[in-house]
C-alpha cells in the first residue's frame, strides 16, 4: 500500500523550536496520541527509520510563518520557518520528503508573492500552506489573499489552508464557507482544508461535494468525536479528495496508520484516502 503523510513536522532542531515538547505532550494527552522517540530524540533520520516502521512512502514537511496566538489555555507561540530549511530537507530526503512552502500572508516576515516564486517556483517546493485566521485575523475568502490564490494557479500548485478549531482566536474560524467561497471565485486553484475544518465536518464534505478542486485533510482530527461524515463521504462523492496525515508530532507515524486503516473505508477508498489521491495531487 502507498502511504502519503500529507501533514508531518519532521523534528529538526527548527520545526521543534516551535513544537516544543511540553507544548507537544499536553496536546497529545487531550488526544491519547502516542510520543515519538524520533522527536524526543530530535532525529530526522530516526523520523526516517519511524516512517519505514509505518510503511509511510512519503511525508509532507510543511512549514509555517505565522505570529503567536492566545487561546487562552492555550497559547501558541510564533511560528517562524525559513523556506530554505524545507528546501534542505527536501533535498537531503528526496523522495521521502516533499515541502510546502509557509507563507506569511500578511507580507510582515517576507513577500508574499516573491516567496513563493522562489521556493515554489525556482526552488521545486510542492506547494504553500497559509494561516490567514491567524496572520490578519481573517477568513480564507478575504480579498486581500486573491494574489496568492492567483499565483499557485499560475505555478500550478496546491494552496492548504489551516482551519479547525485552533486555526484563529476563536472557534468560528473552523467554519469552511469561506473554503467554499474560494473555490467558487478559483475554480482553477487546488485547495486543501488542513484539520478538515472539524467540528464543522458535514460542511467540509460538502464543500468538497460541491468543488472537485477541494481537498480534505482531517490529519489528527480523523480521531475526533463526530468524523463519520468525513469516511462516509470518502466511500462515495470524496473518494479523490481525501488525504490522510498523522499532524507529526502531535500523532505517532506508526499508531496512526494502524488506526487509519481499522476505519469503515472500502478498500478501493482507503487506498486513495491513504495515498494514491496525495500522489495524484502531487505528481509524485
Amino acid at each position: 500500500m502507498y502511504i502519503v503523510d500529507f501533514r508531518c513536522r519532521p523534528p529538526t532542531p527548527e520545526f521543534n523550536a516551535y513544537f516544543q515538547k511540553d507544548f507537544v505532550s499536553s496536546l497529545q494527552a487531550r488526544s491519547g496520541a502516542q510520543a515519538s522517540s524520533a522527536f524526543m530524540n530530535d532525529s530526522v533520520d530516526e523520523f526516517i527509520s519511524e516512517m519505514d516502521e509505518a510503511g509511510i512512502s512519503v511525508g509532507v514537511a510543511m512549514g509555517r510563518n505565522s505570529p503567536a496566538i492566545d487561546m487562552g489555555t492555550l497559547k501558541f507561540p510564533a511560528g517562524i520557518l525559513a523556506n530554505d530549511h524545507i528546501v534542505s530537507l527536501q533535498n537531503k530526503y528526496r523522495n521521502r520528503i516533499v515541502g510546502f512552502a509557509g507563507i506569511d500572508v500578511s507580507n510582515i516576515l517576507h513577500d508574499a508573492i516573491a516567496e513563493i516564486d522562489e521556493y515554489v517556483g525556482r526552488e521545486g517546493l510542492k506547494g504553500i500552506f497559509i494561516e490567514p485566521c491567524r496572520a490578519i485575523n481573517a477568513a480564507a475568502d478575504d480579498e486581500r489573499l486573491n494574489h496568492i490564490y492567483e499565483r499557485c494557479i499560475y505555478h500550478d500548485c496546491p494552496v492548504a489552508i489551516m482551519s479547525g478549531p485552533l486555526a484563529g482566536p476563536d472557534i468560528g474560524f473552523a467554519d469552511p464557507i469561506a473554503i467554499d467561497r474560494v473555490a467558487t471565485r478559483f475554480p482553477d486553484l487546488k485547495i486543501i482544508i488542513v484539520h478538515g475544518a472539524w467540528p464543522e465536518v458535514l460542511k467540509a464534505v460538502a464543500v468538497s461535494m460541491k468543488h472537485r478542486n477541494v481537498y480534505v485533510s482531517p490529519d489528527s482530527f480523523q480521531f475526533r468525536p463526530g468524523t463519520q461524515p468525513y469516511v462516509e463521504a470518502a466511500n462515495s462523492f470524496m473518494a479523490d479528495q481525501y488525504l490522510f496525515g498523522t499532524a507529526y508530532p502531535l500523532r505517532n507515524l506508526k499508531a496512526t496508520v494502524d488506526e487509519f486503516i481499522q476505519l469503515p473505508f472500502s478498500p478501493e477508498s482507503l487506498e486513495k484516502a491513504i495515498g494514491l489521491n496525495a500522489k495524484r495531487l502531487l505528481n509524485l
